[in-house]
């Protein structure tokens, strides 16, 4: 059985709520998809003002996502009806869709530069640079978030003092961009007088020295070293310092990178008490948890806070292969007799 949505009223007079569709001329909306510049322009001049635009903005018609006829073109990638908006109704570019979208938001996550270029340079609001969507992302955060370098070097170039903020998620440009593994776009952005970029978005999950570690980018994880070795000591929202994301992406050349600039990270505990050697442990990576014993053999001595060294970690993993190397390491006694705050040894892990 049904509950009405209000039970203080009859199912026949529930408050009701409909809405009307924005819709375009057919004609005007058929030729704009098929990019037929002559029908375009027919179409356009027979158009009828609307109820959201005065002149010399009435020619503007909206489709059902509220998309103009430039969003439209540039959807589609047609160059020509873009660059005929762009000189003679420039104004067109500052429209925004249903979702706060631009045409240069469109153009640029599809990373069509040349589109991109008839955009930016318009005469009005040098094509939206600015302007921020409903997710909070300006069109070089979209290029930046699809991966488009080229796009997003047009973007920047255009205005290098344009101020630059987070998106809805808390993402710098910088942290795009490492994410990325851009390493010329970082530069550009670290080196941008009034964007403060310096090491922009220094929040626990959004730092972009993780979003480069996560990236599997050492180039960039170099130039942010280079540029900032302070912004390392930022811990992400689980209590781990760099060296711990590099070893649970499996990342053997950023532990190695990290472990030389600062061998203090594999002496750092998370939140949960682990050290870097028992993730390596936990994962069984057996090239990073060799590489850690070499440089740092001690780590091996490293507890969890439930009293666990790695080769509990690795027992209670299953990660036989790292039980195996660790059990053929000198004076390994001391770990195999070892007992957790339960009372277990590795070889009692091992057999749960």
């Amino acid at each position: 059985m049904s509950v009405p949505k209000n039970p203080g009223l009859l199912e026949e007079e529930e408050e009701e709520s409909y809405s009307t569709a924005e819709t375009m001329d057919p004609e005007l909306y058929r030729a704009t998809i098929e990019g037929d510049i002559l029908r375009f322009v027919r179409a356009m001049e027979q158009g009828q003002p609307d109820r959201y635009h005065s002149p010399p903005a009435s020619c503007v018609q909206l489709g059902p996502q509220r998309n103009t006829v430039l969003h439209i073109a540039t959807s589609f990638a047609h160059y020509e009806i873009v660059k005929l908006i762009c000189k003679d109704l420039p104004f067109f570019v500052a429209e925004k869709n249903a979702k706060g979208d631009t045409a240069l938001h469109i153009a640029a996550r599809a990373g069509d530069s040349l589109l991109v270029l008839l955009l930016i340079n318009s005469d009005f609001k040098e094509g939206g640079l600015a302007e921020k969507n409903d997710e909070g992302n300006t069109p070089l955060h979209e290029a930046l978030k699809y991966g488009h370098e080229e796009v997003a070097r047009i973007l920047i170039n255009k205005n290098l003092e344009m101020p630059y903020s987070l998106n809805k998620e808390g993402k710098s440009l910088l942290y795009l961009a490492a994410e990325a593994g851009f390493v010329t776009i970082v530069r550009l952005l670290m080196d941008n007088p009034v964007g403060n970029n310096s090491m922009g978005g220094k929040h626990k999950n959004k730092s972009p020295v993780y979003a480069a570690i996560r990236g599997c980018n050492i180039d960039v994880i170099k130039l942010l070293w280079e540029r900032d070795p302070s912004s390392f000591e930022l811990r992400n929202g689980k209590g781990k310092n760099p060296l711990h994301a590099a070893v649970c992406m499996g990342y053997t050349e950023a532990v190695k990178f990290l472990l030389d600039k600062n061998y203090e990270f594999a002496y750092q505990n998370d939140k949960w008490g682990n050290y870097p050697i028992h993730s390596a442990s936990n994962k069984g990576l057996l090239d990073i948890i060799k590489f850690m014993l070499q440089q740092r053999p001690d780590t091996r001595d490293l507890l969890t806070a439930h009293g666990q060294n790695m080769l509990h970690v690795a027992a209670r993993s299953g990660k036989y292969e790292a039980v195996k190397y660790m059990l053929k390491m000198p004076g390994v006694e001391k770990l195999i007799s070892e007992r957790d705050e339960d009372g277990n040894t590795p070889l009692h892990l091992a057999t749960m």
